[in-house]
């Protein structure tokens, strides 16, 4: 964040990418080790589509961000919409991070899925006209650098979920 100041008060949306954001896989190379081979990722989605309740804590474990437990829970309070968009190669398992995002952050989330990371750009365009509001009114947290950039470049407030932190709220 280049000395980017964000007034928090200003935010009428927050956008959070899933996967070493809101969960925080304890298996770092779990990309890696689910495409060593085709049963691998098979069996990957197939858990998740036959497991979504449990999928994210026992399958495939990820722990939970507490900063953004409570930076939610404060857009709650201050009546922000609060979505989490997550680019996926398939929607076999947007249950199971649906499931995860509801019970350990807000039930009122809603996720979204893109097929990119690229196209998280335009889901984001997509929900400042669903919620009719400014660019520069929407705070995205995602775990990628290039996005954060790219969100920042666009007119986006958009932090690193270890810049969380400096919030001030």
């Amino acid at each position: 964040m280049e000395n980017k100041k964000i007034n928090i008060e200003n935010i009428k949306v927050a956008i959070f990418d899933f996967d070493d954001t809101l969960a925080i896989h304890k298996d770092r190379d779990f990309v890696k080790h689910r495409n060593e081979n085709e049963d691998n990722l098979l069996n990957y989605y197939l858990n998740a589509y036959l497991n979504p309740n449990c999928f994210y804590e026992t399958i495939e474990p990820c722990y939970v961000s507490v900063s953004l437990q409570k930076l939610i829970r404060f857009f709650s309070k201050k009546g922000v919409k609060v979505y989490c968009v997550s680019g996926m190669r398939f929607s076999f398992h947007l249950k199971a991070k649906e499931h995860f995002v509801h019970k350990y952050y807000d039930d009122s989330i809603e996720v979204i899925s893109t097929r990119s990371q690229e196209l998280k750009d335009d889901a984001v365009k997509i929900i400042k006209r669903v919620n009719n509001c400014n660019l520069d009114e929407i705070l995205f947290v995602d775990d990628i650098k290039e996005n954060i950039d790219r969100f920042n470049n666009m007119g986006i407030n958009a932090l690193l979920p270890e810049e969380i932190d400096k919030l001030i709220y």
